[in-house]
């Protein structure tokens, strides 16, 4: 109910959320509070320039971050009621995350 009130007052609202990136070697870890679908795992990697990268999820009190296809599809875990952020929002972090691994690693692969 709360997610729903504060969407009337503000249709494209914002939260921030803790992303951490860390390097050891040529392997990169990289963490966010959200329970991701499997494709934004998959988005960071396939764009990460180090030559491993392990995403860690669920490191904070976030809640399931679905994709578009899921919202489409209906899924319970891509309803409103089940999450703060929505696909644009994913994209987003996974952006962000990218960005983050990226500028500790120059092109490594």
């Amino acid at each position: 109910m709360i997610v729903f009130e504060k969407q009337k007052t503000d249709p494209n609202p914002k939260m921030e959320a803790e992303i951490h990136v860390l390097r050891i070697g040529d392997v990169v870890i990289c963490t966010n509070e959200f329970e991701l679908y499997t494709d934004y795992g998959i988005r960071i990697q396939a764009r990460s320039n180090a030559l491993q990268t392990f995403v860690i999820q669920l490191t904070g009190p976030g809640s399931y971050l679905p994709t578009e296809k899921a919202v489409k599809g209906g899924s319970y875990s891509a309803v409103v009621q089940s999450n703060l952020v929505g696909p644009e929002g994913g994209q987003i972090l996974v952006d962000r995350t990218v960005e983050l691994i990226n500028s500790l690693c120059p092109k490594m692969k």
